[in-house]
């Protein structure tokens, strides 16, 4: 049985966006399926849905660079570290790449030094660190590394007896037909739902669902997207109302999940960088 596994991809935001990108598009090529919730705001309710998050994913992976990450107020640590020790106490695997100290300086050269190292929380990082270092842990002093680590990695877990991992196959699809998403794929694939001319820029809705897929498991103010009323007709994404301010509001549906899914593992699209800015609509 060809099983794909869930991967729950873990690092501060700012400092690894082109990490994190690598490491995405490292799992799908491997054939298994990336998760994260980097784009999520803070607060206990957030902590509870990363902790799902993992719950429902078969590996934890953490890339960690120069920084501690946003804290949580109550017990003081960062949701990275966090992420860590929960994913620690579900005893999956766990594993971790590192960033060595050439590599970040090289990072720091190219943007804000504050932006790479840690300037507020520097004993949290330094003790957090040294965990991490205490577990499975690969150092890179090359983002080009990347990849080839988490092949190697993953096939290395799928082939350990000692883990029992439930992973993903296609016949968990009960209720939904593939057939019925490739058909819909095509209509999407065939609809532009921006245009920019000066860049030389098209997407398609199959391609900002899947390059916005956090912002929208989020839940997002419909006003960000307002071409994307043909997901909502198809019910991959659902207007909801934020009870606060009376604001409509985008999330994904169930089915959303499970087209994402299917866009990622047949028809291999893979999420590019972040695509939500205030120019792009």
């Amino acid at each position: 049985m060809n099983k794909k596994l869930q991967v729950f991809v873990s690092s501060t935001y700012t400092d690894l966006i082109e990490e994190r990108q690598v490491a995405v598009e490292a799992i799908l090529d491997a054939g298994h399926i990336p998760a994260g919730m980097e784009l999520f705001k803070a607060g206990k309710s957030q902590m509870k849905t990363i902790q799902k998050w993992i719950d429902d994913s078969d590996v934890y992976m953490l890339i960690l660079g120069g920084r501690y990450g946003s804290i949580e107020e109550e017990s003081g640590l960062s949701y990275t570290e966090l992420e860590y020790r929960y994913a620690l106490s579900k005893s999956m695997p766990v594993f971790a790449i590192i960033l060595d100290e050439d590599l970040l300086h090289i990072k720091a050269a190219t943007q804000k030094e504050n932006i790479i190292f840690e300037k507020d929380n520097i004993d949290k990082y330094n003790n957090f660190k040294s965990t991490v270092k205490s577990n499975i842990v690969k150092f890179v002093n090359s983002i080009d590394r990347i990849p080839y680590i988490i092949s190697t990695h993953l096939n290395e877990i799928l082939t350990d007896g000692n883990y029992h991992l439930v992973g993903w196959v296609r016949s968990d699809f009960t209720d939904i037909k593939s057939t019925n998403f490739k058909s819909l794929s095509i209509i999407l694939n065939k609809t532009i739902v921006h245009i920019d001319r000066n860049r030389g820029i098209e997407l398609n809705a199959n391609e900002l669902f899947v390059d916005n897929f956090y912002f929208f498991n989020q839940g997002i103010a419909s006003s960000c997207f307002p071409n994307a009323d043909i997901l909502i007709t198809n019910e991959i994404l659902e207007l909801t109302i934020n009870p606060k301010n009376k604001e409509e509001i985008l999330k994904i549906t169930k089915l959303g999940f499970k087209y994402y899914n299917y866009l990622l593992l047949e028809e291999h699209l893979v999420p590019k960088k972040v695509t939500f800015n205030s120019d792009l609509m």
